[in-house]
């Protein structure tokens, strides 16, 4: 996988294509008019995004994150993720980019969370390989839409702590 910083195109192109899952949370988080507001989510906001394309540099395939959940609390981060459907003939070289991903953001974020549509089998698996916990799908005080489940990740902490 070819990583590439953000850009209007592939951006747009990510979002016309994604994954019938990933189109339910957009849909769940943003309503309808998931795509523009994802966009400009995206377009206007200084948080870095993962771009990952092709080997042969053509075709995006996924997109993701991970950005600070409250200015006021630095150090808890929400985890997002979009596919096209592409991503499945590269799942190993983009679960291997997840990895990198998860290390960086333990120099950042004691916690990551999000929530997910139960459906979601294929990123359940993942994230839980990566050390996401779905022990607890609907926690008080957290607004998990129907059909979705909450997952969150502590950073593991290393030595005598």
């Amino acid at each position: 996988m070819y990583r590439k910083a953000k850009n209007e195109k592939d951006v747009k192109y990510i979002l016309d294509n994604l994954r019938s899952e990933d189109v339910e949370e957009a849909k769940a988080i943003y309503g309808e008019n998931y795509k523009e507001q994802i966009f400009n989510n995206i377009m206007n906001t200084e948080f870095y995004v993962l771009l990952g394309l092709t080997k042969n540099k053509d075709i995006p395939v996924v997109m993701g994150g991970i950005f600070e959940a409250n200015p006021e609390n630095k150090s808890i981060g929400i985890a997002w993720l979009m596919c096209t459907k592409e991503v499945k003939k590269h799942i190993k070289c983009l679960f291997k980019e997840l990895k990198t991903e998860i290390e960086k953001a333990d120099d950042k974020f004691w916690m990551t969370f999000n929530f997910i549509h139960k459906n979601n089998k294929m990123m359940k698996k993942w994230l839980k390989t990566v050390g996401y916990k779905f022990d607890n799908p609907h926690p008080d005080g957290v607004n998990v839409p129907t059909g979705f489940e909450f997952f969150y990740r502590i950073r593991e902490v290393k030595g005598i702590g």
